[in-house]
């Protein structure tokens, strides 16, 4: 009998999920899932260390920690070799420095749904002097951002406990070319830390703001069933522990 007991909480065991990244928020063990098509940088490789460091402290300066930064895998590796100059399709997870330690709010969506409709009146003033169209208005906001500048576009898409936002920005790399790059992210509470996780690419029309959203919803939808999935596993690991005890004495 212990035999048969075994053998299915082995095919159990085997089979749980395995997940990119985990990190530590506070008291809080948060699971990182990894951007279709994108590899983590490596800081145990020079440029890469070097991007994590200058991105953690730029990031420190504003009041947010790193928590992970992914890469197009296939531009990383040539961004590695110096055959590119820049990244230009990345994503980055942050948190908020200030609430690492905070308790987790009561009502987690109600703060998100707050911080949305503070984020779309912000999005309103700055671009009140542009179209009205959401196409034409983010057409004209992108036209305008100059190298190292960060222009903010507006939410553009809220879920329950999710709030999307959009920038443009125009970076340049040391060897002198620039490309202006759309950052579309997602603020949202995981495990009731706040997180905010990015997803940047290339501009190249209005509908780059719009395939990018349709993409980083399933980024979202990923991360959050990852880590509901990573929540119900301490109880389940509790049944089976359980259930080998019983194994255990009724031999």
């Amino acid at each position: 009998m212990s035999i048969r007991m075994a053998i299915p909480l082995l095919a159990l065991l085997a089979s749980a999920p395995c997940f990119a990244k985990e990190v530590t928020v506070g008291q809080a063990t948060l699971t990182l899932t990894t951007p279709d098509g994108q590899c983590e940088l490596d800081p145990s490789q020079p440029g890469d260390a070097r991007m994590l460091n200058i991105t953690g402290g730029a990031l420190t300066g504003v009041g947010n920690r790193l928590l992970a930064f992914y890469a197009d895998c296939k531009q990383l590796a040539a961004w590695r070799t110096g055959k590119r100059p820049l990244l230009e399709d990345f994503s980055q997870y942050q948190t908020e420095i200030a609430s690492v330690d905070s308790p987790a709010p009561p009502a987690p969506e109600d703060v998100i749904k707050q911080t949305c409709k503070t984020l779309r009146a912000e999005g309103e003033k700055l671009v009140s002097g542009l179209a009205p169209d959401l196409k034409t208005r983010i057409e004209e906001a992108v036209r305008g951002v100059k190298v190292n500048q960060t222009r903010f576009l507006g939410v553009v898409g809220e879920e329950p406990g999710v709030c999307y936002a959009a920038l443009a920005q125009r970076i340049k790399a040391e060897t002198g070319k620039d490309v202006t790059i759309v950052g579309l992210y997602a603020s949202t509470f995981i495990k009731g830390k706040i997180v905010h996780y990015y997803l940047y690419s290339p501009y190249r029309s209005a509908q780059t703001v719009t395939a990018l959203l349709a993409r980083h919803k399933r980024n979202v939808a990923a991360l959050l069933s990852a880590n509901k999935k990573m929540a119900q596993r301490p109880r389940q690991n509790d049944a089976m522990s359980r259930l080998a005890s019983r194994a255990s004495t009724s031999r």
